[in-house]
């Protein structure tokens, strides 16, 4: 079983295995594909010798894993053994202490933020132990992350295209090129592009005359003053039905709306200005925002209403719906295109990449110290165990040593 635990948790194999799959991608991203309707993703990246290299590097990162959770988890066991260690050179290493009393050698070391095991005559002091996890929860993350990944294949995407007003409770699947049920029924209520302050140009007419009385330049959201006491706001503008729509303010205080229309069209409106608003002209919009209010029912009940914007999805039942298009018909209706996804994996994937953060962040800034002291005849001699190499390691026993009360004349 050791053998061939150590031949799947080897780091030859896991280079070896990274640079087959790093070949693969840089084939997968540059080489030309002449094979009619097969996408280069699916022939590399989605074909069966890829995956069964993503799985032997999991099997290899799995093994990887256990052994150094076996390690960490054993790890306190193994150095208490170091310390019954008769090596002359590991007698030697470390400095004598002058204090005798073991229970005051295991305060300081806690005041110095160790903690401490006490076998026998024996003191086995450890700092920043979560720092020696960092390492197997590092590889754990990143199985986790894969498992996220495999887990994505048992969700979909899918498109929907829906008139204001309808409903389905079906997508069309890419990938079987049907209509699949989608679990509840999805209603587009209303849709509108929503545009950046558009500046536009309106004139006054003579009712009877049709002669134009004055001119103005403003955009939404501006008030001008059409006669004495009598002025008018631009509320909104529909640039695609030309449908400009005023409030009427009179003596400061706002009376109601006027609707204009281009042309010769004409809207029914209930105030008199004493004479009539024509749009002339505008400056062409800018697309600011997409705008759709929608509703989920389920059992011919509405169980939730919510709105759809660019990068704003509505999730219901792990379904992810996105506006991806919209267009109108020659009869003037709008029509909305969505893309409807479902992970399952995707939580274990942010799971995964937020531990693997930490994870990296206690490998580089949680050192991992351990010290013994054990007794040399009448007194005790501090031991470097862990995390003491070079001559900052060597800065740092010394200075352990010098809070423990260090004899310098014996070292």
């Amino acid at each position: 079983m050791k053998p061939i635990l150590d031949f799947f948790s080897s780091v030859k194999l896991t280079l070896v295995l990274l640079l087959g799959l790093s070949v693969v991608a840089v084939f997968g991203t540059i080489w030309p594909i002449e094979q009619g309707t097969i996408l280069r993703f699916e022939l590399y990246f989605q074909s069966l010798w890829f995956r069964l290299l993503l799985g032997l590097l999991a099997l290899n990162l799995s093994a990887c894993t256990w052994k150094t959770f076996v390690r960490v988890f054993g790890e306190r066991k193994r150095l208490l053994g170091q310390l019954e260690n008769t090596d002359p050179a590991m007698q030697k290493a470390g400095h004598d202490l002058a204090c005798q009393d073991i229970d005051e050698l295991s305060s300081r070391l806690q005041e110095q933020g160790y903690s401490v095991t006490l076998a026998g005559d024996r003191l086995l002091a450890r700092r920043g132990v979560i720092g020696r996890w960092a390492l197997p929860i590092l590889h754990l993350s990143i199985l986790v992350i894969m498992v996220g990944a495999l887990a994505a294949q048992l969700g979909f995407v899918g498109t929907m295209n829906l008139y204001v007003t309808h409903q389905s409770a079906e997508y069309f699947d890419w990938e079987s090129e049907t209509d699949v049920p989608l679990g509840f029924t999805f209603r587009l209520d209303h849709f509108e592009p929503q545009y950046y302050p558009i500046d536009l140009r309106f004139a006054t007419y003579d009712k009877e005359t049709r002669k134009q009385l004055q001119e103005f330049t403003t955009r939404e959201g501006e008030t001008v003053e059409i006669s004495p006491g009598l002025s008018v706001q631009v509320q909104r503008f529909f640039p695609d039905e030309q449908h400009l729509v005023l409030g009427v303010v009179r003596e400061g205080v706002l009376v109601g709306e006027y609707h204009s229309l281009s042309g010769e069209r004409t809207y029914p409106n209930s105030i008199d200005l004493g004479s009539e608003i024509k749009l002339t002209a505008f400056r062409d919009p800018l697309l600011k925002q997409l705008h759709c209010e929608v509703s989920i029912l389920e059992n011919d009940e509405v169980v939730r209403q919510g709105i759809i914007e660019v990068n704003t999805p509505l999730v219901h039942r792990g379904v992810a719906i996105y506006q991806t298009a919209y267009s109108r018909d020659e009869s003037g209706f709008w029509t909305c295109g969505f893309q409807l996804s479902k992970d399952p994996g995707e939580p274990l994937v942010w799971v995964g990449s937020v531990v693997l953060t930490l994870a990296i962040l206690l490998v580089f800034f949680v050192r991992f110290f351990a010290v013994g002291v054990v007794p040399t005849g009448n007194a005790f001699r501090l031991r470097p165990l862990a995390g003491f190499r070079g001559e900052v390691g060597k800065d740092k026993l010394r200075g352990l040593a010098a809070g423990l009360g260090w004899e310098a004349s014996n070292d």
